[in-house]
């Protein structure tokens, strides 16, 4: 009995596939563009081995999308390696509704509105699951959306971007429900005497509702000597933290200085970036770690061939640790590309591939 009705039910999906395949017939195909890559890496002396390195280098290729279909809503694809026939349609002036089948009779069903929507899934005869959501508003405490399954999970968000002002302070809020707990988000923003900017939060995490836990930060913020100025104190996990940073445009460049300080430990971050004589990036900085620097450069050396070439140096304030340095040259054109890849205590490296687009 099992078989005869496994047999009906390949039966019936090979009737669908036929069915679509007819009913499509003589409209056009469409077909997405699609992607074939490889890649090889090893050391350069390894390039002698040719039948390894060839056998690296063999083609994978993402399968591509193809469709049939037809203006009422009725399409015949490929999808993933599967052949899939699907249904749109409407109910009614703003209900959509979906239905799709594979050739391994998976499928999905879709009822969907402006306000709510219902996605259910399965496999041959069985329903696997369900996802439903809807959406609103309500007046005076603001917009609410509403999603649940079949698994009884649940997510109620409650966002509103105008509880009023105080004291010329506006503030906005958002919650959250699920079957964990609650998480509440409240933010304030103002603008104080001498230009600057302030910006106040307080948040809980799901489920803990003790005050003392709430992480809560402050903002400040303005425009200072041709940069821009921040300070951030925050309040989390129970311990106090501060965060200072200045940016500014510096000759042709960009200055960037940050400062913290959280649990009795300083860190700090220097950098200096610039684009030189517009040939190739530099960046050189001063952290907690140590001094580091990079430079990255790329130019078209003939018609159809580019090279890019980057460098990156860090010494550490550790006298055990010596400095680091690691470089890599890359060669490309429109067949694939081939990089030299060499660092401190690395042995150098060839890496080859190549990827392209296929146009539909």
């Amino acid at each position: 009995m099992a078989r005869r009705q496994s047999f009906r039910v390949r039966s019936a999906a090979r009737c669908l596939a036929a069915l679509g395949m007819a009913s499509l017939a003589g409209h056009r195909l469409i077909g997405s563009s699609y992607v074939v890559r490889s890649s090889w890496e090893g050391e350069p002396r390894a390039i002698k081995e040719y039948d390894s390195m060839v056998k690296g280098m063999e083609p994978n290729v993402a399968l591509p999308t193809m469709s049939f279909a037809r203006g009422d809503g009725a399409a015949l694809s490929l999808q993933d390696g599967h052949l899939v026939a699907s249904y749109k349609s409407k109910l009614g002036d703003d209900t959509n509704v979906g239905l799709s089948v594979n050739d391994d009779q998976a499928w999905n069903a879709m009822l969907e509105n402006r306000a709510a929507s219902l996605k259910l899934r399965g496999q041959g005869k069985s329903l696997d699951g369900w996802e439903a959501s809807q959406s609103g508003s309500a007046a005076g405490v603001g917009d609410l959306s509403l999603n649940f399954n079949s698994d009884k999970e649940y997510k109620l968000s409650v966002v509103n971007d105008d509880l009023g002002e105080i004291a010329g302070a506006s503030f906005s809020g958002k919650a959250t429900a699920t079957n964990d707990g609650v998480t509440g988000r409240i933010e304030s923003r103002r603008d104080l005497p001498g230009s600057v900017g302030m910006k106040w939060s307080i948040e809980n995490a799901v489920g803990d509702y003790v005050l003392s836990h709430a992480t809560e930060t402050a903002e400040f913020t303005r425009a200072l000597a041709g940069g821009d100025a921040a300070v951030k104190l925050s309040y989390e996990n129970q311990g106090l933290g501060y965060e200072g940073s200045y940016t500014r445009p510096l000759r042709s460049g960009r200055a960037d200085m940050k400062v913290s300080m959280r649990d009795g430990a300083m860190g700090y971050n220097v950098s200096y970036a610039e684009k030189v004589k517009g040939l190739a990036d530099m960046q050189v900085g001063l952290d907690t770690e140590g001094a580091y620097g990079a430079v990255s450069a790329s130019r078209n050396v003939m018609d159809g061939l580019d090279a890019e070439y980057e460098a990156r140096a860090r010494a550490s304030f550790d006298s055990e640790s010596k400095p680091q340095l690691s470089h890599a040259l890359k060669l490309s054109n429109k067949l694939g590309y081939a990089q030299l890849v060499h660092g401190t205590d690395e042995a150098p490296k060839l890496r080859m591939g190549y990827e392209f687009n296929v146009d539909a």
